[in-house]
Parts: structure tokens; sequence; C-alpha cells
């Protein structure tokens, strides 16, 4: 039985630090050249755009569209050499939510949420720097996650061992709908994150075998709150969250937990450092083992 998230979360991980310090667009370029004669500007933008080579002199509409595709397509080549795509015909598969007896006991659902919230968050910081405008860069980028995440789905249709199911879709839906959320309003988004944090609680057979490493959580910010802007409760995080455990191995009993936690605000303090990439990072996972956990086993 294999899961395949996980291997997207780290794809989405160095998404995230990859992209989400905004770049110079070629139009910001050429502002910035503007008091240049017109002849003068044609041919510094020319020189620009060789200098650059084909991506960067591409319209960002044509980017958007060719790196939605380029990310499902090499999903669907992942998926040919590692998840048996091509092996079934199209069917579908009912995993269920957040039951004792479903397929991950619901780790997957929330899996699908925050990689599609996370890749959306990432895509949204890549099409600002291409020029558009905040509210258009997240509205395609939500589209853009959802699609990918959608290819994978039909993909997942037609392996023996998967096979599409709606769950998977509505999670990726409420992760896309969550990251237009936090965009539309900042003041959430300054108190609330979404992560995901990755331990070693078990040997695993593989990379795509870790429910029982993770931990999914609402994370509240205390630094997003006026109040405690000049006292020590800034450095403050309490999250809420939920784990499963034991159900990739047929020999352990399966286990669902929520949990209560508290942690420091790491993330606070690389942005106060300039190490931005880093901050922005840890405003989706957590540093393994700095969260200080209470946990109540549902099963």
């Amino acid at each position: 039985m294999k899961t395949r998230h996980p291997f997207l979360k780290a794809i989405i991980s160095l998404c995230i630090y990859a992209l989400c310090t905004p770049l110079t667009s070629s139009a910001q370029q050429n502002t910035q050249n503007s008091a240049g004669t017109t002849a003068d500007q044609s041919s510094l933008n020319n020189d620009i755009s060789t200098e650059q080579g084909w991506w960067s002199s591409l319209p960002k509409e044509k980017k958007m569209i060719y790196t939605t595709s380029a990310s499902a397509a090499a999903i669907g080549l992942w998926g040919l050499a590692t998840w048996d795509y091509g092996s079934s015909g199209f069917h579908g598969s009912d995993e269920g939510g957040f039951e004792q007896d479903s397929k991950y006991g619901g780790a997957d659902k929330l899996g699908h949420f925050w990689a599609t919230y996370a890749f959306s968050d990432a895509l949204t910081g890549l099409y600002k720097s291409w020029g558009y405008a905040p509210k258009k860069a997240n509205n395609y980028a939500a589209l853009s996650a959802w699609t990918v995440q959608a290819f994978m789905e039909l993909g997942d249709a037609t392996s023996e061992t998967q096979g599409f199911d709606w769950g998977d879709m509505a999670w990726n839906t409420v992760g896309a709908l969550a990251s237009v959320l936090m965009e539309r309003y900042p003041e959430l988004d300054r108190k609330i994150d979404f992560r995901v944090e990755y331990v070693f609680n078990v040997d695993i057979n593989g990379i795509f075998d870790d429910y029982s490493n993770q931990y999914y959580s609402m994370v509240l910010k205390l630094d997003g709150f006026d109040t405690f802007e000049n006292n020590f409760l800034k450095w403050v995080e309490l999250s809420g969250g939920y784990y499963s455990r034991g159900y990739e191995d047929e020999d352990e009993e399966n286990v669902r937990s929520v949990y209560v936690g508290v942690s420091l605000n790491f993330s606070r303090f690389f942005y106060q450092n300039n190490w931005n990439k880093t901050g922005k990072v840890l405003e989706y996972i957590d540093i393994p083992y700095t969260v200080l956990k209470g946990s109540h086993d549902l099963d």
C-alpha cells in the first residue's frame, strides 16, 4: 500500500523556499530604465531579453500555463515510474475520512489540504514576481495548485493500488480556498499558520509510507496580536493538531489522536535576522521536536 503525498510535500517545501521571495520581473527592469529615449529603451529591452533567455522574455500568462503544465507532467511521469499509473482502467476508491477504519485515519486528507494550500501560496509568490496583481496572482495560483492535484487524482484513477477519491478532491479544494482566504485577509494570515511536522517515531519502508511520522496542525501566532507585540509572549505559538499512527503497518494498532501544543516562534526569529526565505518556510513546516505536545487518543 503506497501513499505519495510526502514526496509532493518535499517538492512543495523546496518551491516555498525558492519562490516566495519576489524576483525582479522584466517589466520592473523596463520601468527602472524608463528615463532613456525610445530607441535606447528598445535596445536595452532587446539586450535584457537576450541575456535572460527564452523564459524571461515570455508573457506572464504563458509562464503560468507552462509552470502548471510542467508540474502536472512531472507528477504524471513520476506516477508512471513509481505509482503504477496505467496499471488499471479508470476506477474510483473510497478511502474514508477520519474514521478509525479508514485507509490512513484521515492523515492523508490533511496531507491533501496542506499540500494544496502550501503549493498555492508558493505559486502566489511566483506569480506576483511575474507582474500579476496580488489578488489575481493568488486566484490563479490557487487554481494552478488545485489543477495539479486534480491531475494527480486522475492519475490515481488509473492505478490498481489507488483509485480516484472524491474525498481527496474535497480536501484539495479546501486547501486552495484556505490560501485565497489568507491572501484576502492579511490580519488573519498574521495570526494563523497551517503546518506539518515530520519526526522519526517509527521505522518506515520508504519515504512514501510515513504518516506515522507526521503531525498536522493549525498554529496561533501570538505575535500577530498587537496586545503581545511588546512582551515576551510575542515569541510564543499555540497549536492544535491531529495525527494517526500504525496505518502503514498491519502488525501495529491503528490510532488516531488530537493534540494541543506550545512552541517558540522560530519564523519571527529568522525574519528579524533577514533570513526571509527560511522564515517563510517555517510558516508551513515545524522544526522537528520543537513543539511541546499534550495528546489525546481517539481510539
